[in-house]
């Protein structure tokens, strides 16, 4: 008999240990410190990124297709295809396990998690990779000439990587 009660009083313990931590962790989300929502400040962030890649980027290329003969005076628009991704430091714990029968391995991928002064946690970030460039057009005072529309396109494509069906080149209007 008592080892039927102690039985029992072992698996309502068990139970209602679960239980009370279950709550806790439920309201861990509550009573916990206060939580700064960065998701915002990244997507601030992240457009100035963009913003400022592509102001360098026509920067760059105007001076170039500048130089060329012919070309004169360019404006320049590019469009670019999402924003930045950020590349992101992580931890790799790989498992092997032997049966008799197979070899088997299973890999888990985790971000390495930083702890700020203020106590918030935030993903180590180790690079970026820029947006990529979907399409290019370039306005010039040469741009009526078909011969420096061709430098353009072919310098454009060399530059940035673009095919050339996804440059226009214009003449500018006076």
């Amino acid at each position: 008999m008592r080892d039927i009660l102690k039985k029992e009083n072992i698996l309502k313990i068990a139970v209602i240990a679960g239980l009370v931590g279950i709550v806790l962790i439920f309201f861990s989300d509550f009573m916990g410190g206060k939580k700064t929502d960065t998701f915002a400040e990244v997507s601030e962030a992240e457009t100035e990124d963009v913003t400022e890649y592509r102001q360098e980027l026509c920067d760059e290329l105007g001076n170039m297709l500048a130089s060329i003969e012919g070309v004169g005076k360019t404006k320049i628009m590019l469009t670019l295809d999402g924003t930045v991704r950020n590349i992101y430091a992580t931890d790799n714990d790989v498992q092997q396990r032997e049966t008799s029968s197979d070899k088997q391995s299973n890999e888990r991928q985790s971000c390495i998690v930083v702890r700020q002064n203020d106590g918030s946690e935030k993903a180590l970030t180790i690079g970026q990779l820029m947006p990529r460039i979907k399409g290019v057009l370039v306005v010039c005072e040469g741009g009526d000439n078909e011969k420096v529309c061709g430098k353009v396109i072919e310098a454009v494509s060399a530059a940035l990587d673009v095919t050339k069906s996804h440059i226009c080149v214009s003449k500018m209007s006076t």
